[in-house]
């Protein structure tokens, strides 16, 4: 039974697994969660954790409108948390005089949001304050991408200033490589100069994420883990299969790079660690990441904590991570498959099919006692598919840029 005492809270972006870990999380601890997306098939609305679904226009088409029908919906439902689960917390900072101000929200200010989310701009602020970060280039000339790309060597990164997933993201092993890629994604994503991708050094390594919460850019709670397997080959894109690990170096580079952006509410980084041990930030996102499942299924409640944080309430009780805690994504590895196949790395997809990870103890997106999201998660994903005439990554105007 929901506990009376607890405001109802507001969950958006219901159609990925991390809005339904938080819907679960928050149901177990007695709040009665509301769920908005656009999508009709939305995995999280299908949950018996899921107190009621609102059908909200897509952020990135229609910004103000998204806006004004969340808080429709919370006035309605009698939610007074909002969690938006997506890049729509920059949708509601860029509104925020829309937002009620007896709505609450922990979330960054727009500057910092503006910083973190921009993969050049955070990198000297970081460093600045002693978080690694790669070797980066910005591009303003074209006469200048063969001259940049050498000092930075072979293979490279060439990446969107603001991306999704591994969307506007590519590695490079050549100079003809190089000019083919950069103009493929200016003409792809119509980037004006001023942003045009930028190229990264590429760290060789083991690949690590991690997710917590800040709280005025002082205080966190945060759990690391590492990729296994991710949908892309060679750990590219989004990961299916990771185990928690201890690195307290990371929590130390992270906690640096927070603290210089001054953050507030939830985030998730993407590390790379090189042949030394260097954990170096290759990307923030303000936002949950699509595995924090992980933390929760391995003793960290990490919804709870953003919930109370946006109650005001940043007096957090301590928490551990339980270390060697795997799950698995499993539609993610599923695709992960076709992917792999498609790329004609077969030894990956038989990995996928069958190697390690079978003794992953919980998965992201299907929980026994609560099948349905797993279901319509799938239909979904074959919706968007067709929508998208057979793209495994179908991308929306305005979320690269």
């Amino acid at each position: 039974m929901p506990d009376q005492g607890l405001p109802a809270a507001f969950v958006t972006f219901g159609w990925c697994r991390s809005a339904y870990t938080v819907c679960r999380a928050l149901s177990a601890r007695g709040v009665t969660v509301h769920v908005g997306d656009s999508s009709r098939l939305a995995m999280t609305r299908f949950s018996r954790h899921c107190s009621s679904y609102t059908r909200l226009p897509n952020f990135f088409l229609s910004p103000a409108a998204y806006v004004e029908e969340v808080v429709r919906a919370m006035r309605t439902k009698g939610a007074k948390v909002l969690l938006p689960c997506s890049e729509d917390i920059e949708v509601v900072l860029r509104h925020r005089d829309l937002v009620p101000s007896d709505i609450a929200l922990a979330a960054p200010e727009l500057e910092n949001w503006n910083i973190a989310e921009d993969k050049f701009e955070y990198l000297e602020r970081v460093s600045r304050n002693g978080c690694p970060v790669p070797n980066s280039a910005r591009i303003t000339d074209i006469r200048e991408l063969g001259d940049a790309a050498e000092r930075l060597g072979y293979p490279l990164i060439i990446k969107v200033r603001n991306g999704n997933g591994s969307r506007g993201v590519a590695i490079v092993y050549s100079k003809e490589m190089l000019h083919r890629t950069f103009d493929r994604l200016i003409d792809e994503y119509e980037l004006p100069v001023a942003r045009w991708p930028i190229l990264q050094q590429k760290i060789i390594g083991k690949k690590y994420q991690m997710d917590g919460v800040f709280a005025n850019g002082e205080f966190a709670r945060d759990g690391v883990y590492e990729i296994l397997r991710a949908k892309g080959t060679g750990l590219f894109g989004t990961s299916t299969y990771r185990i928690t690990v201890y690195r307290p170096d990371i929590q130390k580079a992270a906690y640096r790079a927070m603290a210089a952006l001054k953050w507030h509410g939830i985030f998730n980084l993407d590390w790379l660690c090189d042949s030394t041990g260097t954990p170096y930030l290759i990307d923030i996102n303000g936002r949950l990441g699509g595995a924090v499942s992980i933390l929760y299924e391995a003793g960290l409640d990490l919804p709870w904590f953003w919930y109370k944080l946006a109650l005001g309430q940043s007096d957090l009780p301590e928490a551990t991570v339980e270390p060697r805690v795997a799950t698995k994504w499993l539609l993610g590895e599923m695709l992960a498959t076709v992917e792999h196949a498609v790329a004609g790395d077969f030894r990956g997809a038989g990995r996928v099919l069958f190697g390690r990870g079978a003794s992953a103890s919980a998965f992201d997106d299907l929980v026994w006692r609560d099948p349905a999201p797993f279901l319509f998660q799938m239909v979904d994903y074959v919706a968007k598919f067709v929508g998208s005439k057979g793209s495994l990554r179908p991308t929306v105007k305005g979320m690269v840029r």
